[in-house]
């Protein structure tokens, strides 16, 4: 038993409100209004109106699992309880004599709550961490009654990644262009290099990189001389070339280059390497000036695509995944599926947070922009969709990822609509 489940359940009145009687005197007792919940120091609910015999009493009211954790926690010399004109446990394991005193009476709400909806809780709170936990209670469940609170937690999550967004802005003295160069960085790291490329990235200064821009040689030179993949001796024009402009660059602007081992090659498809990923955000800085301006003019997916797939590989690349030896040809230009990615985990979080920033964003439109986008694919939204859960789009993924991630890992089924209906 846990204290915010009686909070929940004196909130939502799940329990029989009939025939309710104080546990001293035996006396009438009738929940008008439950107050509100009190996030701050001091009793759990304020503003609660509740007849008591023949009488209407406006105060506070306090809960809590014993009737001794009134003495655990000191209230009886907090002034902040002077007001409290309920007391409501689960278990009465002893008088509260101040509360005696003062004629305040306790309310023991065990013996008005039905079984099951504790035993839903149990149910519920007992499933492996990483587990969907109420599983059980959903096959025959209508979960297309949650459309608008899923809804509801996808702008939560944009809300999460905007926290996020804003912190890199703080740290870039309020410069969108550098914060989108940040964030890029950080995605076409995926999760094994992402820590790599946000040391990567932050190890030379973005200005530099406008600087350059209009020189795709210089641009490559800078970013992987940075990675410290120059620092060896390949017998290729490329490569010597690379070699020769980067250690002019480092000269000029005074740079300390990050050690190659950060990067991580084990266990990834070539596609992903840190070298690929290298290139092709270099070649979107070379080939577009502006990068976040030419972002916040786009109103439509295609134009998202053209944006990121227009752009310039130096044809070495055709062939190589790393500077060492000659591969299969293939095209490294970045794939729709990047892409995709790009726009859910970037291009929404820093929009959404450029807009927020002057007012209001238009939600409609990024609503719209992920309902297009293909779904997305990983073992949390296979768990959903064997339940039968829909995973449609990318809207529908990332309301379930922030479903499991916010409310399902995190045990929070007392503040998820789906957790509220099981347990009513």
């Amino acid at each position: 038993m846990k204290e915010n489940l009686l909070h929940y359940l004196w909130l939502f009145r799940l329990y029989s409100t009939s025939n309710l009687k104080t546990y001293h005197n035996n006396e009438y007792l009738e929940i008008v209004n439950s107050g509100k919940i009190n996030y701050n120091s001091g009793p759990d609910f304020l503003e609660s109106e509740i007849v008591i015999g023949n009488k209407l009493w406006i105060g506070s009211v306090e809960i809590h699992i014993n009737s001794s954790d009134w003495n655990k926690h000191k209230h009886s010399n907090d002034l902040a309880y002077k007001n409290v004109i309920l007391h409501v446990v689960w278990n009465h394991d002893c008088e509260i004599n101040i509360l005696r005193e003062r004629n305040v009476p306790t309310f023991i709400l065990k013996d008005y709550v039905k079984p099951e909806i504790i035993s839903n809780y149990k149910t519920i709170l007992t499933t492996e961490i990483d587990k969907i936990h109420c599983k059980p209670f959903l096959r025959n469940m209508n979960l297309k009654q949650f459309t608008f609170w899923f809804e509801k937690i996808l702008i939560e999550r944009f809300e999460e990644k905007t926290k996020i967004v804003l912190e890199i802005l703080k740290n870039n003295h309020n410069n969108w262009e550098e914060t989108l160069f940040r964030s890029l960085a950080k995605n076409f790291g995926l999760s094994v290099n992402i820590d790599a490329f946000e040391i990567w990235s932050k190890s030379f200064q973005f200005k530099i990189v406008q600087k350059i821009q209009f020189d795709p040689i210089k641009v490559e030179a800078l970013f992987f001389g940075q990675a410290g993949f120059l620092d060896e001796n390949y017998s290729n024009q490329y490569y010597n070339t690379l070699q020769k402009e980067y250690t002019f660059l480092k000269k000029k602007f005074q740079l300390n280059q990050i050690p190659n081992e950060t990067f991580r090659f084990s266990k990834m498809r070539p596609i992903g390497f840190p070298t690929i990923r290298i290139i092709q955000l270099a070649a979107l800085y070379y080939t577009y000036n502006n990068l976040f301006s030419r972002i916040l003019s786009i109103n439509n997916l295609n134009s998202f695509y053209k944006l990121f797939e227009n752009i310039y590989i130096n044809p070495f690349w055709d062939n190589h995944y790393t500077f060492k030896k000659e591969s299969n040809s293939i095209s490294k230009k970045i794939s729709k599926d990047k892409i995709n990615n790009i726009i859910i985990n970037t291009i929404i979080p820093i929009r959404f947070a450029y807009e927020c920033s002057f007012g209001e964003a238009n939600v409609e439109f990024f609503l719209e922009l992920l309902e297009n986008i293909k779904p997305e694919k990983n073992s949390i939204l296979d768990e959903f969709e064997e339940i039968g859960f829909e995973n449609k789009s990318a809207k529908s993924s990332q309301e379930l990822i922030q479903l499991k991630k916010r409310y399902c890992t995190e045990k929070k089924c007392l503040n998820c609509a789906i957790g509220n209906q099981i347990l009513k």
